[in-house]
């Protein structure tokens, strides 16, 4: 009551109290001294140029634009008026029906660790949180809701003054984690359900679409990820990583739906785990410059379709394919012909064939493979390959 009559008493001079010389009557002055310090401040801060508050906010990380915005209702309504823009960077987000984790990398905060990492899981009185960060761990029992509520509060909260480009956005839904549950796929996809929409909702509904260079999927099939994808920022998006969240050993898995999104054609970079084989077209990754995905085979076709894919693509640097070692070999010196036996800077191993390409009398493309699981390509300088022969 003292701070509140503080703030509503500006032109207050004078206050004057009296104690009896005692131990509790030295911890009451602290008390009142540290109130008077925090409304004083709070005072200081209502009275600046609105462009000067906002600049201070915008140099305060996360954590302490939350607590500002908890010391009055001034305050509060114009943090919630302005929204200033956080530091933040990347945002991770770990779902399973126990737990949801929320992590994020906050750039304005002035420790080398820059992670704040909240764990949010149902506890008998209510919602019970752990927060793991350059200040050490801290356990917090925050509410009778369910632990749901409170993680999508937080996540709102991020959302919201997220202004910047993020430099990572991961989401991942922890199948895994259900594999000792019977149906554990349908019980998560349920359970996830209305946290997607929430994401969905609150993605489509801001003025700027959410800005995010690499994002990073765990998900079983591709619905799970169409939920998300379509409503990022296309022109900021520079890499796409899919990952088998499942934990199942190799699965199948289609992207035909996701292979239309204007995310994908505009990425420059896709990376699909070893945990998933996909079956599309060799086309559906002509444009990005880099490629990593994993096949259950590869034959003679689809390696003639690569390489003339690589000599007309001028984006194209290096396109990696990972396939299934138990399938029929194939012969891809019988396909591609001489085989080069030199050396160069950045050698991996393995057999390779040197391709000219035309119209580029600097560069040619490099083809690397251990004959039986694994094939790469990739766009080198002629400068960087001594004793070059091409057949």
């Amino acid at each position: 009551m003292l701070k509140e009559s503080l703030q509503e008493s500006p032109n207050l001079q004078t206050f004057d109290l009296h104690f009896e010389p005692d131990h509790s009557s030295l911890v009451l002055r602290r008390m009142i001294r540290n109130v008077f310090q925090e409304a004083y401040m709070t005072l200081l801060l209502i009275q600046l140029p609105e462009n000067v508050l906002v600049q201070i906010m915008e140099e305060l990380d996360f954590r302490s634009l939350v607590s500002l915005r908890k010391v009055c209702h001034d305050l509060c309504n114009f943090i919630d008026d302005v929204i200033p823009s956080s530091g933040i960077s990347e945002i991770y987000v770990r779902i399973n029906t126990k737990k949801i984790s929320l992590r994020f990398m906050d750039d304005n905060i002035d420790f080398l660790d820059k992670s704040i990492q909240i764990n949010y899981h149902n506890h008998k009185k209510g919602c019970s949180t752990v927060k793991n960060s350059s200040g050490g761990k801290k356990k917090k029992l925050v509410g009778l809701e369910d632990f749901v509520i409170f993680f999508w509060q937080d996540l709102e909260t991020v959302l919201k003054h997220q202004k910047s480009i993020l430099k990572n956005f991961s989401l991942v839904l922890e199948h895994y984690e259900e594999k000792m549950l019977e149906k554990k796929d349908q019980i998560l996809t349920e359970f996830s359900k209305e946290i997607m929409e929430k994401i969905k909702e609150n993605l489509t509904s801001r003025i700027v679409p959410l800005k995010v260079k690499e994002i990073d999927f765990g998900i079983i099939d591709q619905m799970e990820m169409l939920q998300i994808l379509p409503f990022i920022d296309s022109k900021t998006v520079e890499k796409i990583s899919i990952g088998n969240s499942k934990g199942m050993g190799p699965q199948n898995i289609k992207i035909d739906d996701i292979t239309k999104l204007k995310q994908w054609k505009s990425a420059s970079e896709i990376k699909i785990n070893h945990d998933f084989y996909i079956s599309e077209p060799i086309s559906s990754f002509a444009h990005f410059q880099k490629v990593e995905i994993h096949m259950k085979m590869i034959g003679s076709d689809a390696v003639r379709v690569l390489r003339q894919t690589f000599q007309s693509s001028p984006n194209m640097d290096h396109f990696e394919i990972y396939y299934d070692p138990s399938r029929e070999r194939q012969d891809l010196r019988t396909l591609f012909g001489h085989r080069f036996d030199g050396s160069y800077e950045d050698e991996n191993g393995g057999a390779r064939w040197i391709f000219k390409i035309r119209g580029d009398p600097k560069n040619v493309i490099s083809i690397q493979t251990n004959m039986h699981s694994w094939l790469c390509l990739t766009r080198v300088q002629l400068a960087d390959i001594p004793n070059l022969r091409i057949h």
